[in-house]
């Protein structure tokens, strides 16, 4: 029996790797995993983000770490790079789970999004480990991405999974799953778009049960 791939853990917006604990600890011991930060969104980055070179930093990352083929878990925008890595890296991605994923976020979506963090306080974000600047970047980097260009290229097995609360994650899974040959789709009833937050466990199971499938 091979060892499971590793498990690679791409944290969504307004969030840092830390909110993997839960989820973590839920799917258990059973395959090593990493929850890196992305490019542009560590505390001491410039601020400015651009989704080609998050990803290209999760791959550098993971060859330092003697790592050729890894099975991807990403959330909100981790989900977009985690996307991108299975367009330009199909090399590098095993299986793919895209949990409330942005594929082509709205103008006005994205307006509500930023207004909405204009409004939280700079003691919560600090405590969160997140920079309104940083996420604020990332809002402007997302107004010309259209991942409805790439996904299509996305050979990995592929499943989906969306919060029953998530109206734009669910515009966003019909899409891909119009788009991705053989992709699934899961609903966490109640859950929002940042599922590994708001239900660890749900995610996890879904996860472990996707993950534990043979290519």
């Amino acid at each position: 029996m091979t060892d499971p791939r590793p498990l690679v853990l791409l944290h969504g917006l307004g969030q840092s790797p830390i909110v993997w604990q839960d989820f973590v600890s839920a799917l258990g011991a059973g395959r090593p995993m990493h929850a890196p930060w992305m490019a542009g969104l560590r505390p001491k980055d410039p601020v400015g983000f651009d989704l080609a070179a998050a990803a290209a930093g999760v791959a550098q990352e993971l060859e330092l770490q003697g790592i050729r083929q890894a099975d991807f878990l990403g959330v909100s925008v981790g989900g977009s790079v985690a996307m991108h890595l299975a367009v330009e890296r199909p090399d590098l991605v095993g299986r793919l789970v895209l949990a409330g994923p942005l594929v082509r976020p709205s103008a006005s979506a994205l307006r509500m999004q930023k207004l909405a963090l204009r409004l939280i306080p700079e003691s919560k974000l600090v405590d969160m480990g997140v920079s309104r600047p940083r996420m604020l970047a990332v809002f402007d980097a997302l107004r010309t991405f259209d991942g409805l260009e790439i996904i299509s290229r996305i050979a990995a097995p592929t499943l989906v999974v969306v919060g029953g609360r998530d109206r734009m994650g669910i515009v966003a899974a019909r899409q891909v799953l119009g788009a991705v040959s053989g992709a699934r789709l899961e609903t966490v009833e109640g859950g929002s778009s940042l599922l590994n937050a708001d239900h660890p466990r749900e995610l996890a199971d879904l996860t472990r049960a996707f993950l534990d499938e043979t290519d």
